[in-house]
């Protein structure tokens, strides 16, 4: 079909059919799609009072950087570690994982360059290396990979500077630097050039993130107060030795559970090409449908465990209220009447996105139905409830698309999916590509 004046007199004559598009058409271009379509009375029905909760320390705010998966790993296991030592409010150093994250990435996008280096430049694999370049996004498992490696440390012992909280530049100049170091490895047969470009790339970020982000510590003092104002110290800790003793094995029993509905439930799926280290074993999860996922996760609340969970927070929300609901905007009144997708369809048509990596720490039910969860954000205290977000349980569903729970809440029939074939992603399956954006 072609363009031409009589299809578009067409359009125009269905468009002019209905009068209420030139009011709506004044609304938005006075307040926009967004403000036009939202729907005030939705917002209003969320009161933010749940019937189930894990209490949790005041909000985190990753600020203008992807880090939400770290944040909601350290928010895991913070509120523990303030009730362990008897402390108001505790927050972990973000950034001192980050820099062992980016240095992590760096090794790694250097190595794909040299496994991918004898493939032409227009190979499919050679363009997924080449559009990969180290950034802050990320998933559970490189944040568990990170402590375990690296241990953590108050936030105190290293805070934030203003690059690791304003990312953008300090990527920016790192990927003209890899980028050059690619080509020039791409140039090379010879196995010693190829290491020594390989160092070469990693000194250079080592000196763009230990400029940007510090140089990390190797040993503290952790000083600090407890409720009562009684002054503490713990002298000549090590990262490593924090860890040990303040988190030890609470990560080590967890297990990811996924819902994508276009594989089979109670099957473990296996993805093989998410890593932020050379070294990282393969990501795997259970494939589970949400009642499922529902049900776990209310027992995990419920015995005072919070979740990292990972959405397409993109869709149906408003930061500014901290609601996610699917009927936050009539975008259907306002504009036509489309179809909408299933969640596999939107999988398949790369719309729906798994953008964000947040903690879930409470629901509020009515005898068997889930009206509302609660949602612990690291968007700072300016936005939603106190930084704090509602969902309705129709968003979950809907939008939700892996959780990190104890694996003592998992029924029977989830854990014998350990026992069947694993599923394995194809590189270039969509949900592999759709989770490379959790930031």
């Amino acid at each position: 079909m072609k363009l031409d004046k009589n299809l578009y007199k067409e359009l125009e004559e269905i468009y002019d059919r209905d009068p209420s598009n030139k009011i709506i058409s004044n609304a938005i271009s006075n307040v926009g799609i967004r403000e036009a379509s939202l729907n005030k009375n939705v917002i209003n029905k969320h009161n933010f009072i749940f019937s189930n909760e894990v209490k949790t320390n005041d909000v985190t705010d990753q600020k203008k950087t992807g880090r939400c998966w770290m944040f909601a790993g350290l928010n895991m296991i913070r509120m523990k570690i303030a009730e362990n030592l008897n402390m108001e409010n505790f927050e972990l150093s973000e950034s001192y994982l980050y820099f062992f994250d980016n240095m992590e990435k760096t090794n790694r996008f250097l190595q794909r360059i040299i496994d991918t280096k004898d493939l032409d430049i227009k190979d499919r694999r050679v363009e997924d290396v080449l559009f990969s370049e180290p950034n802050d996004g990320g998933y559970f498992e490189f944040f568990y990979y990170l402590i375990k490696k690296y241990g953590i440390v108050p936030k105190t012992a290293m805070g934030e500077l203003f690059n690791s909280q304003n990312s953008f530049y300090m990527f920016y100049t790192l990927e003209r630097a890899l980028k050059k170091i690619a080509v020039d490895i791409r140039k090379s047969d010879d196995k010693k050039e190829i290491e020594d470009l390989r160092k070469k790339g990693l000194s250079y970020a080592y000196n763009i993130f230990t400029k940007s982000i510090g140089k990390p510590v190797e040993k503290f003092d952790f000083k600090y107060y407890d409720k009562d104002h009684k002054y503490h110290i713990e002298k000549d800790m090590t990262p490593k030795l924090f860890f040990e003793k303040y988190v030890g094995d609470f990560f080590d029993n967890k297990v990811k559970l996924l819902n994508d509905p276009r594989h089979p439930y109670n099957r473990v799926l296996v993805d093989t090409m998410s890593k932020n280290a050379v070294d990282l074993e393969d990501l795997k999860g259970i494939n589970i449908d949400m009642d499922t996922m529902s049900k776990i996760a209310q027992k995990s609340i419920k015995d005072g465990e919070t979740m990292w969970f990972a959405c397409d927070v993109d869709i149906n929300e408003d930061r500014e209220s901290g609601i996610l609901d699917e009927n936050l905007f009539n975008l259907k009144d306002t504009f036509i009447n489309y179809e909408d997708m299933t969640k596999a369809e939107r999988i398949d048509a790369r719309f729906s996105t798994a953008c964000h990596a947040m903690n879930l720490t409470g629901f509020d039910k009515r005898g068997k139905k889930i009206n509302y969860w609660k949602i612990e954000n690291s968007w700072g205290d300016e936005n939603g409830h106190d930084g704090y977000f509602s969902m309705t349980d129709e968003w979950f569903r809907e939008n939700t698309f892996e959780i990190i729970v104890d694996k003592k809440y998992l029924t029977q029939k989830v854990l014998k999916a350990m026992d069947k074939k694993e599923i394995v992603y194809d590189e270039f399956d969509p949900m592999y590509r759709m989770l490379k954006n959790i930031r």
